[in-house]
């Protein structure tokens, strides 16, 4: 796994997957009875005579959580802070889209984008908000599609 603005996570064996939906268990559990700013952590390595102690903010380790759920449930996981630059193959793959299609995004303007040579560069916060509006919109021609059914009186 390589370090940087963004770091990708590999796919968990069945073990891993078992082990991460116990964990999310465990530490769900915990923090619902324990809802505190800070989590005291500590790691035990295998021989408990060095044991370390970390304090960790509870929103941090929140989205631990949140990445051992989606490890737990088969999904890769890409980590990366907001304000790192993707390039188009990153960011359509965020997008679940093919980069030719991004591409098109970026021309349309739907994206905002910056040159570096001849690359475009995506924030990944400006994506996460395309993302965002395109879901809402997506949402808003569902419930009026489903208005127009039951206005009709069409049943499924």
């Amino acid at each position: 796994m390589a370090r940087g603005p963004v770091r990708e996570l590999e796919l968990l064996d069945e073990r891993g997957v078992e082990q991460a939906a116990d964990a999310v268990e465990q530490l769900t559990k915990f923090l619902r009875a324990h809802p505190t700013p800070t989590t005291h952590v500590q790691l035990v390595p295998e021989s408990p005579n060095e044991v370390t102690k970390i304090v960790v903010p509870s929103v941090a380790f929140g989205f631990f959580v949140d990445v051992l759920a989606e490890l737990a449930n088969g999904n890769a996981v890409t980590v990366a802070p907001v304000h790192a630059e993707l390039t188009t193959q990153q960011a359509a793959d965020i997008l679940n889209v093919s980069r030719p299609y991004l591409v098109k995004l970026l021309d349309e303007r739907e994206i905002p984008y910056r040159r570096v040579g001849n690359r475009r560069k995506v924030l990944l916060a400006d994506l996460l908000d395309y993302k965002s509006r395109d879901e809402a919109m997506r949402r808003q021609i569902a419930d009026e599609l489903t208005q127009q059914a039951q206005e009709i009186g069409l049943t499924y």
